[in-house]
């Protein structure tokens, strides 16, 4: 294997660590994710540094954690965003060609991509999005070729795109055009090429016959999809809103399930047809082949959906590493990794110059052990979970939104669906926050009456611990720092009620 191997990426949207055959899944069948793992390393306690789209995207090409990046979930903090090196524009300097097929939520940045073909959700216009335009000449007509959204984000779905057109199809088409052009008009330049499919992100629409290729009936139930909503913190109230009760509905959480898995089936023979090219064209002893996720899927577990719980289907991701002569075929990983220990990686394996004014990447290198592993001890691995910070100089104050702390005060739930271990962490270390719902009403009611109000910022940092007990949570509280509320009169309506942090927390909801 050459000092410059080209470097593969296949990232899927929302697939949990146990979405995988190899995984011990015993329903579903995922040959080609099982063959990446057969060659290369398993790890089995990856974590996203955190739980949703673009802030865990944000990380995983920087290296760095919410807190330095400032995505802290499908929006950045207020401020400007800071500028860091990405593991392709890294790349691109060491002279690879970069090139992305699919989702990359980058919302009009390229971050060192040479070449970017879009597979987009929510697009406002068909000419921003290459996946809907090769729909447009190909004939296809859809209104939701990517299946229907809003009210029916949660329910069964089917796909009218036929599978040859399919946004998971192509994805892997235009990688093995990538792959046949590559190795044609440019063999003598390594590559990296990132596939990144939507699939098996909601809503639940998969074509035909991957729509039936599993048995509803077959399907497990979610683990303690029975809690009560009063026993959830309120900022995981709206994933519970966005089930629409479906974790009451057997029948229907069964059918959401087999078709979540029909969607993973669906990339993994995409998976298999691009690893079958690499094959066919010489280069599959030269690439390096990464397939990790974003994020997972709560699926009903503890009554809730989607992701940015503090729960391990929702924070644990699949990350398989095939690194011919590095990692021992077969082998697994049992430390605790993340999506931030990748760009590491490959800085020390490729010899990539980082910017010393840029600091120290707080992750470590995946093959800093024989075969694959951590070089140190890690004993847990620091998950960043919420919305930022508030503007101000205020202390954190942990309260998940209701001030309650339910996560450590009820029996343990099933292994599965632990939620990740909270502890203090050293002084100086990042302290990632989350804004609450109901944060801003005491505010708001002091500054109508004229009084100082303490101003506080509502935090919480989560470290996943392997194994670690479901009743080890413990809440960090800090006290608050005063501030000086706005004192001018503001007129109340009267005999209405206000409700605007409710609705802003579903329509955030709503928008990931």
């Amino acid at each position: 294997m050459s000092d410059r191997p080209n470097i593969l990426v296949l990232m899927t949207d929302q697939q949990r660590a146990d979405a995988m055959s190899c995984a011990g899944n015993p329903i579903l069948r995922t040959p080609a994710m099982d063959a990446i793992a057969a060659s290369g390393v398993r790890f089995t306690n990856a974590c996203a540094s955190t739980p949703v789209c673009v802030a865990s995207r944000m990380s995983f090409i920087t290296g760095h954690r919410a807190a330095r990046t400032h995505w802290v979930d499908n929006n950045a903090r207020p401020g400007p965003v800071p500028e860091l090196p990405t593991m392709m524009s890294l790349l691109l300097r060491a002279g690879y060609w970069t090139h992305g097929v699919g989702k990359m939520h980058f919302r009009g940045r390229s971050y060192g991509l040479r070449n970017l073909l879009t597979m987009e959700e929510g697009v406002a216009h068909r000419v921003d999005d290459d996946y809907l335009r090769s729909l447009r000449d190909a004939g296809v007509q859809a209104r939701f070729p990517k299946g229907m959204r809003d009210l029916l984000y949660f329910q069964p779905q089917t796909s009218g795109v036929p599978v040859q057109h399919s946004a998971s199809n192509w994805v892997a088409d235009r990688s093995v055009d990538f792959l046949r052009e590559h190795a044609r008009y440019r063999s003598d330049q390594p590559f990296f090429l990132w596939s990144s499919w939507i699939a098996p992100h909601p809503p639940f629409a998969p074509s035909e016959p991957y729509d039936t290729l599993y048995d509803p009936a077959a399907m497990p139930l979610p683990e303690y999809a029975d809690r009560p909503v009063h026993d959830l913190p309120a900022a995981l109230w709206p994933h519970r809103a966005r089930l629409d009760g479906a974790h009451r509905d057997p029948d229907r959480m069964r059918r959401i399930r087999a078709l979540y898995y029909g969607l993973i089936g669906q990339v993994d023979d995409g998976i298999a047809r691009i690893m079958a090219t690499l094959r066919e064209l010489g280069l599959d002893e030269d690439t390096v082949v990464l397939f990790t996720a974003d994020h997972g899927e709560m699926l009903g577990d503890h009554g809730l959906s989607q992701k940015n719980c503090p729960y391990e289907p929702s924070v644990r991701v699949p990350l398989l590493l095939r690194w011919p002569g590095r990692t021992h075929a077969g082998a697994t990983c049992d430390d605790p990794v993340g999506l931030t220990d990748v760009l590491p990686t490959l800085v020390d394996e490729l010899a990539l110059e980082y910017p010393a004014d840029q600091g120290p990447l707080p992750g470590e290198s995946l093959l800093g052990k024989t075969g694959g592993g951590l070089a140190s001890g890690r004993g847990d691995y620091v998950i960043d979970y919420g919305q930022g910070p508030r503007r101000g100089a205020g202390r954190l104050v942990n309260g998940l939104g209701s001030g309650r702390a339910p996560l450590d005060r009820r029996a343990p739930p099933p292994p599965q669906v632990r939620p990740v271990r909270l502890r203090r962490r050293p002084r100086g270390a990042v302290r990632p926050a989350i804004r609450s719902a109901r944060a801003h009403q005491p505010r708001r009611r002091a500054a109508r009456s004229g009084r100082r109000v303490p101003r506080t910022r509502t935090g919480m940092g989560a470290h996943f611990r392997p194994g670690a007990s479901a009743g080890g949570v413990r809440l960090i509280r800090r006290p608050p720092v005063p501030h000086l509320a706005d004192s001018r009169p503001r007129p109340v309506r009267r005999g209405i009620t206000r409700r605007g942090d409710q609705r802003g927390a579903v329509a955030e909801a709503r928008s990931c």
